[in-house]
């Protein structure tokens, strides 16, 4: 009886760890994915901007409607929030919080997401669009970056997750 406890106990050590390691391979993923939304999403508002004249928190709106990560709701309570208040250190506040909340890129990313949303709303159109194109040039070497890390880290993270619970069954038992 003992025997069966422990070897269910060492199943679900290992399998615990080794989910760890993957939850960590896929908070990589998930960054890549999220600085591309972010590409997609300041490319969709730059249009609205351009073409259909729409203002920063309709362009916004409209624009976050393709995205499918955690993004649309961090852009969608941006937007409620540009919408409902109407002091703009209330707005940067909120950009800040907002962006905070995503908790799958980095420092360096979301400072990215920050400053390009609290500039927009204080430029004019064609200095719009030139922050608009500087930061997609800036995300495009992330997304290289979180590429290589990805590419070099996702399989390290599952299997020293794997190793990590096989290690931990060996000591206790």
């Amino acid at each position: 009886m003992i025997g069966i406890i422990k070897l269910i106990a060492s199943i679900i050590i290992i399998f615990v760890c080794g989910y760890i390691g993957v939850y960590k391979s896929k908070k990589l993923k998930l960054r890549e994915e999220i600085l591309r939304e972010m590409i997609t999403f300041l490319e969709l508002v730059k249009n609205e901007i351009n073409y259909m004249l729409n203002p920063l928190p309709n362009a916004y709106e409209i624009s976050r409607q393709s995205l499918n990560t955690s993004l649309k709701d961090v852009m969608g309570a941006i937007v409620v929030d540009m919408l409902k208040l109407n002091n703009q250190v209330l707005i940067e506040n909120s950009i800040i919080e907002n962006v905070n909340k995503i908790n799958e890129i980095s420092n360096y990313d979301k400072e990215i997401f920050i400053s390009t949303l609290k500039n927009l709303g204080r430029s004019d159109i064609e200095s719009q669009f030139n922050i608009i194109d500087n930061t997609i040039k800036i995300l495009n070497n992330q997304i290289n970056e979180a590429n290589e890390i990805k590419l070099n880290n996702s399989k390290i993270y599952k299997t020293v997750g794997i190793i990590s619970g096989i290690m931990i069954v060996i000591i206790f038992i």
